[in-house]
Formats: structure tokens, sequence, C-alpha cells
């Protein structure tokens, strides 16, 4: 009798007694939705009694099917190398096998309906590398249901793996890293190990490289110094070259889907115990599938070949994090806004400040060059906006007006007497200061050689207003037009002076004219 298509047979009648479509059926049993509708068709007594009396069977983990269950139910995604781990962490189980393990995770799957997604990526084999030699060094991220609320919340790793024995380290926290934070991760690495590698190999991480312009590697400052300090190799990977650092791939790889996934999350410090306990447990004890040993033994043999570090380098919280300039010219800082110089944002350019707080100030720095921008005091509520003025639009204006002005006082010789001038428009004309310099460079144009009379005239007779510069120095024109008195030196006149006729008036007059004397 085939009792492997008995087997399946029996499961079809089985899926579909539970109401599973033909087209799901299949996809569970890996056969054609065709090949289900032959099987139901078939007498499925025998079938059903044979598989049902294989079910009856007592098992090693029945004692744990529920708690398995629920598992799978919650996370559908876990592995049956994950739910051993679970296994031995809440329960303390190591009777069944691996694989023991894995046949009835599978059985409780197909048997429940729940399917597992798989998908793969090609790698190349890389031969193995001498003790001592390499470290692998990169970052994860999950989101981790909280315990207390429900609620998720987005927890960041960094993985660390030694590349011949695999033995790993890993460290997390709840808000992206900073270079501070690399470092700092890096002592407590190598603390952990004992030791460092000769070379280190990363991604291209901002946080570590500035660029990578053909071979020739900018680090950033802070890491840069950092490396310097501590004199190891940088292994710096190349883009879609995951065999260069396929290793620390798997290990974020397998904290994430072995170690993460399905937790609850109640306190960071929490989290990294259970972290570091799962290290011991299964991360560093577990026989890896390519050495077929496990890490924990290798690495015991691995410690006396590296190099030791002394003196661990303590790194303060203050450093800066990288924040994101909004389209307004602010970045969000715990909850508050503040303010970064307008034109800091570019549309489609992902701009970018660092930011660290001192003394109850929060400091920002040019996310390239690492100058110093500006400080804010530190705001104790939510939601505040702390904005400096010379931040905003009216720091541009201001620097176009002094400009303007500073373009308008050429025309004059007595500079003083002009920013007097001008002082006072700027106080009797504050919305309309720009019109009125203008005004002011009409008259340089026009009547330019009488600028300076009228300005004087002006002053005398107490004139606060561009408009009334105009006219006395067109009056002025006037009168030297009448009169003849045109110096050689002096350009010809408009023609709309060379054609005036009116009859000269006196200085009183005007003054009358103009509204200058009182009645």
């Amino acid at each position: 009798m085939d009792f492997e298509k008995l087997n399946t047979i029996a499961k079809v009648h089985h899926y579909k007694k539970k109401g599973f479509k033909n087209a799901k059926i299949g996809r569970m049993l890996g056969i054609h939705r065709n090949t289900v509708k032959t099987y139901l068709d078939k007498d499925p007594d025998e079938s059903v009694r044979w598989i049902e009396s294989q079910q009856s069977r007592s098992k090693k983990l029945d004692p744990y099917k529920k708690k398995i269950l629920e598992w799978l139910s919650d996370e559908p995604e876990l592995s049956a190398a994950q739910v051993e781990d679970w296994l031995k962490e809440q329960f303390n189980y190591y009777e069944a096998a691996p694989s023991t393990i894995r046949s009835y995770v599978k059985e409780l799957r197909e048997q429940y309906g729940i399917p597992k997604v798989m998908t793969y990526r090609n790698y190349e084999a890389v031969p193995e590398l001498p003790m001592g030699k390499q470290m692998q060094v990169d970052f994860g991220e999950m989101k981790i249901q909280r315990t207390e609320n429900g609620k998720y919340v987005k927890l960041y790793c960094i993985g660390f793996v030694l590349s011949h024995s695999r033995y790993k380290y890993a460290e997390w926290q709840e808000k992206p890293f900073t270079t501070n934070d690399v470092i700092r991760a890096h002592e407590n690495a190598f603390e952990y190990y004992g030791g460092r590698t000769e070379e280190i190999v990363y991604d291209q991480d901002k946080l570590m490289v500035v660029s990578e312009n053909n071979g020739d590697i900018l680090y950033t400052k802070q890491f840069q110094a950092y490396r310097q300090e501590r004199q190891f190799l940088i292994y710096l990977c190349r883009a879609a070259d995951p065999e260069s650092k396929g290793k620390i791939e798997s290990v974020i790889k397998y904290i994430k889907y072995n170690f993460a996934r399905g937790r609850r999350f109640q306190s960071l410090n929490i989290w990294q115990e259970q972290c570091e306990r799962w290290l011991v447990r299964t991360g560093n004890d577990k026989v890896h599938e390519r050495t077929k040993k496990k890490p924990k033994k290798v690495y015991a043999l691995e410690k006396s070949h590296l190099i030791p570090v002394s003196n661990k380098i303590i790194r303060s919280n203050n450093e800066s994090i990288t924040k994101t300039v909004l389209k307004d010219n602010t970045i969000q800082y715990k909850s508050n806004y503040y303010s970064v110089p307008i034109g800091t944002y570019q549309p489609q350019k992902h701009s970018k400040v660092r930011v660290s707080e001192r003394d109850g100030f929060l400091d920002l720095y040019d996310y390239k060059t690492g100058k110093w921008i500006d400080a804010h005091p530190l705001s104790k509520g939510k939601g505040n906006l702390v904005k400096n003025p010379l931040h905003g639009r009216e720091q541009e204006k201001k620097q176009k007006l002094n400009q303007h002005i500073s373009d308008v006082l050429i025309y004059f010789r007595d500079k003083e007497k002009a920013k007097e001038f001008i002082h006072t428009l700027k106080e009797n004309y504050p919305r309309h200061i720009r019109d009125q310099l203008r005004v002011m460079e009409q008259v340089a144009e026009r009547d330019g050689d009488y600028i300076e009379e009228a300005l004087d005239e002006c002053i005398a007779l107490n004139f606060t207003s561009a408009n009334q510069l105009r006219d006395v120095a067109r009056e002025i024109a006037r009168r030297h037009v009448q009169t003849g008195n045109i110096t050689p030196e002096s350009p010809t006149l408009p023609e709309i002076y060379q054609e005036i006729t009116a009859k000269e008036r006196t200085l009183d007059a005007y003054l009358d004219l103009l509204g200058g004397r009182s009645s």
C-alpha cells in the first residue's frame, strides 16, 4: 500500500471536512487543485481510518500542543527553531530532538491550516577565515508589541559575530543608533569577547561612512577618531554584495526571527537581559548549520587569538543624533518643534541636521560638516514651537533691506545725514520702507545733482518722506533751470525740465504748497 499517497488522500478529506476550498488544500499539501478533486472522489474510509489512527498516537510534545498552537496562531511566521527555544526558555524542556520538534510543528501547521510563507535569497559560498581575523557588524530593527497595552514599539539592534567561530553578541535600544551608540556598542562587544579582531566588516552606513569614492573612503569625523584610537582595519562592503557580510546578515535575521519575533516588550533592560540569556541558551549554544559545531566551543579556542583591548572607552550619552528637517524648517525633538535657519529644508533632498542636549539647551549642527548652527532652550512641554527670530523670513528680509539701504547710500556724499533720514523713514513707514527707498533711487536717477541739497532742505524743514524729498529735488531742479544755474559738470537736464515755462515761485510759496509751514 502507498502510505504516502494514502496519507495525502486522508489529509485532503480531513481539510475538506474543515471547510477548506480545493485550491487552498492544494497549496497546503503541495498538489494541484485538480488532484485534490480526484482524491475527493475516492472512497475516503480506509485512508481516513488510517490517518486518524496515526493522529491518536501519543506524542512527546502533546502536553505543549495547546501552547505551541497559541504561538503559531499569534505569529504564523514562527519557526520550529524558535518554538524549540521558547520551550527551553518557558518550560525548561530539552527532551525532544530538533527534528522531532520540526516534524511536530509541521504537522500542526498542516492540521490547523497555518501555512508559513518562505522567502529565498541567492548566496555564494566563501572560504572560512582564520581565528581572530574578522568580525562582522550590522543593524536591524523590528516592531514589537508591548506587554501592558498591546501597542507596538520599534526597537533597534546592532549585531556582532566573529567570522570564524560564529560567536554572537547583540545590543538593543529604543531609538535609532547614533555614531556614539555604535562606538559604545563596539566597546561592550570587545569586552564581551575579551578582545577584538584584526578586521571589522561594515555596510556603507551613514553613521560611520560619509562617502566611498572608488575606494577612497571618507569616514565620519567621530568614527574616524575611534578607528584610529582602536587601530583596527575596516572592510567596507560594496553595494549588492551580500556574501561579503553574509554571516552577520544571517545573525541579524536569526536574532530578529528566533529571539525577537513574537515576544512582548516590557522594558529595555528586561529585553536586553532576555537577549543575552538567549545568546547563552540558543544563539551561541546550538550547533551551527555550516560548521556543524557549537559557536561557544569554537570561540573557546578563538578567544586566545583576539587582540586584547584595555581601558574601555566610555562615551557620553549627549552625543548628537540625526533629525530630519521638516518642510516648515523645523525639527521635532521630544514632542516639541525647534526652528532651523530658513532654507535648510530642501525639497526632495532629505535635509537633516544633528542635535544634542547640553545644559538645558538643544544644540544644532550641520549634518555634513558638523559645524555648529545654533542653540535653543529646551522646552519642558509638548507640542511647543521654539523659534529663533533670526531663523525666519524676517532675518532674510532684514538682510535684503540692509543691502537696499547700502545701495541707496552710494548716491550721497554725507552718508551720516542720509542714514539719519532713512532711519526716520523706517520709523514712519515700517511697512513701506522699500517703497520709500525706491523713490529715493528714482530721485537719484532723475535729479542726482540736487539730491544732496534736497536732503539738506528736507532735514532743515523736518520733512520725513521720500516723496517730499522727491518734490523738493524737483523744485530745486526747476529753480536751477529757470535761473540758468546749471554747472558745466552737470549732465544735461531731462527734457521735462527743459520744457518747463512756469513762472518762478518764492520759497515761501513752495513751502505753503508742500504744507511745510502752519498757517
